[in-house]
């Protein structure tokens, strides 16, 4: 007889399954990537790849350019994200006050959701200003404990959800950074997080350039629920992270505000189409 629970059995996943998704996220980030490329980027056997990568093609989920060796994902794999119409709203209410936001202060901004133990950026302002180092694109995701948009989902998110977040965490054995992520005092600095209306990260590391930015982030809250996270990104050695706070933590709460009053602008057009 089949069990019901859906467990792994001695909390061990599936390796072959585990590659796979690894595959796609590459092949998302990486846009269109090559096997070698592939097998670089996920640090698999190029023949691991080559298997896994047919068997992704034969479902309609990867497809290979048809003049050259790089490959995509298709229209079909948004089948198996059907369910985050949310998602999208949340986008259509964001993107204009996030544009508007960096016009005016000319920092970044990015908007951010959890996804498993980590937070993917469904839009951000990078491209809009010279006051970057490099574009985040959506589907880019940071480890969620050691980035500002991360701790501040954690700490505005129910205690449920974070529970099971740092319980994950604490018992995840896996080869890249978020294995050593989890903080000694967790509930003190989501306590502190709470109390102040946003989070910090100086020195930013677990990015594509470590140490060489700052981050403020602030929660998106709509009727109590945090929907998502905003993060102004900007040079450390432009400036301070006492400055930062003393100036923009008002500014990021009002762009979260402005999101939340477009939702119901957003979802009432949903109605009424």
């Amino acid at each position: 007889m089949l069990c019901d629970s859906v467990f792994m059995a001695n909390d061990q996943p599936i390796r072959s399954i585990s590659r796979a998704l690894d595959i796609i996220k590459v092949i998302n980030r990486l846009r269109a990537p090559s096997l070698i490329e592939i097998a670089t980027a996920t640090e698999l056997p190029y023949p691991t790849v080559f298997r896994i990568m047919q068997t992704l093609i034969h479902e309609g989920i990867v497809e290979q350019e048809p003049f050259r060796k790089r490959y995509h994902v298709t229209e079909l794999s948004k089948s198996l994200s059907s369910g985050f119409q949310d998602d999208d709203i949340l986008l259509g209410a964001a993107i204009t006050p996030m544009h508007d936001f960096t016009l005016k202060h000319l920092w970044p901004v990015t908007l951010a959701i959890r996804v498993g133990n980590r937070m993917m950026v469904k839009h951000s302002t990078h491209r809009l200003t010279s006051q970057t180092f490099i574009n985040y694109y959506p589907g880019y995701t940071l480890p969620i404990l050691e980035c500002a948009s991360g701790r501040t989902y954690l700490a505005f998110c129910g205690d449920d959800e974070r529970e099971t977040v740092m319980t994950g965490l604490a018992g995840r054995k896996s080869r890249d950074e978020d294995g050593n992520a989890q903080l000694v005092d967790h509930e003190a600095l989501f306590a502190t997080i709470r109390s102040k209306g946003y989070s910090k990260m100086a020195r930013t590391v677990h990015n594509e350039t470590p140490g060489k930015t700052s981050a403020l982030s602030v929660p998106i809250l709509n009727e109590g629920r945090i929907i998502g996270s905003l993060a102004m990104v900007f040079f450390a050695a432009a400036m301070s992270m006492e400055e930062a706070e003393r100036t923009f933590p008002s500014h990021l709460i009002a762009l979260a505000n402005t999101i939340v009053a477009n939702l119901s602008v957003c979802d009432g057009n949903a109605d009424d189409a």
